[in-house]
């Protein structure tokens, strides 16, 4: 079974979508003088976040029809339709955090359907953006997948499945956690978008993630600690963290949920708080309307509507 996870990696690298999760070695002199700009200038970084974004729908747009898997429903249905649904249904499956009914693979034979059902929803998220976003929308959603992108390769082959396998036991305690903390971050980002401001959209959308990102480590720590010391590095760092991309990480450099930068922004509860070692929900807030199961249509909104 390890052979055909394996095999399914390999595949995947032929795949032209695959090869923009190596754009970062193609273009490092770019991204660092973007984020000299980044760092200069402000709210620059829409501009910026353009020019990166720009390579990689040139790429999404150029693909050739290589020989790859037959996509399964979700992959054939964005062909088909253009209903957001379907879009975020393709995306809560590739990120896992937030799908509720999301199947945890107990072993390598289990690994296999798992590594393929993720592939057919990256699939489906290219199928979608080709069909039915604007231009500089395939650029936003391009930078938000290219991170789980990455994460999906290095956990379906021989190693990085061995490495979740042995962090099994910790996930499958935590990720009701987690999914509520993902629910927290969609909801926040959707309050966000809503601001009439538009300076304050990106500044607080970074500490939203940075929040997040906090979040995980200690949902991950305080359930984990004392019978799996590295789920931390592991859940905080080499999931969740890498599901936000190089170039979203690049543009929010600085806020971190410490900095000075976040201790200025006043967040929207997104309906939980941290509390006595648990996220708790609460009970007495009034909640967005009609919340999606990914952030992938926040973050379009927020991104595309400045």
């Amino acid at each position: 079974e390890s052979e055909r996870i394996r095999g399914i990696g390999q595949e995947r690298k032929r795949d032209n979508f695959g090869q923009l999760l190596f754009l970062k070695i193609n273009t490092r002199k770019m991204m660092m003088m973007i984020g000299y700009f980044v760092r200069t200038r402000g709210l620059l970084v829409v501009g910026c976040i353009g020019l990166v974004a720009l390579v990689i729908v040139q790429q999404i747009e150029s693909a050739t029809s290589k020989p790859s898997r037959q996509a399964k429903k979700l992959a054939l249905a964005a062909n088909k339709s253009c209903d957001k649904p379907i879009l975020d249904a393709c995306v809560t499956t590739l990120m896992v955090f937030g799908r509720r009914d999301v199947y945890l693979p107990q072993n390598s034979d289990e690994m296999v359907p798992h590594c393929q059902e993720e592939f057919d929803a990256e699939d489906c998220v290219k199928n979608f953006a080709r069909k039915c976003l604007s231009a500089f929308e395939r650029q936003v959603a391009g930078m938000l997948i290219l991170g789980a992108g990455q994460v999906l390769r290095k956990r379906c082959n021989q190693e990085g499945t061995k490495e979740y396998l042995s962090h099994y036991k910790c996930i499958k305690k935590t990720i009701p956690q987690l999914h509520d903390a993902m629910d927290q971050l969609i909801y926040t980002l959707i309050s966000i978008s809503d601001e009439k401001d538009n300076d304050i959209k990106i500044p607080n959308s970074c500490c939203s993630f940075a929040r997040f990102q906090e979040l995980v480590n200690k949902i991950a720590r305080a359930g984990c600690q004392d019978f799996d010391s590295k789920a931390e590095e592991y859940i905080g760092i080499k999931m969740v963290k890498g599901y936000v991309s190089d170039v979203l990480d690049l543009s929010c450099q600085g806020y971190d949920t410490n900095s000075d930068k976040c201790a200025k922004v006043k967040l929207p509860s997104g309906g939980f708080e941290w509390r006595n070692n648990t996220l708790v929900k609460l009970t007495n807030v009034k909640l967005p309307a009609n919340k999606p199961n990914s952030v992938v249509w926040p973050f379009l909104n927020i991104f595309t509507n400045l």
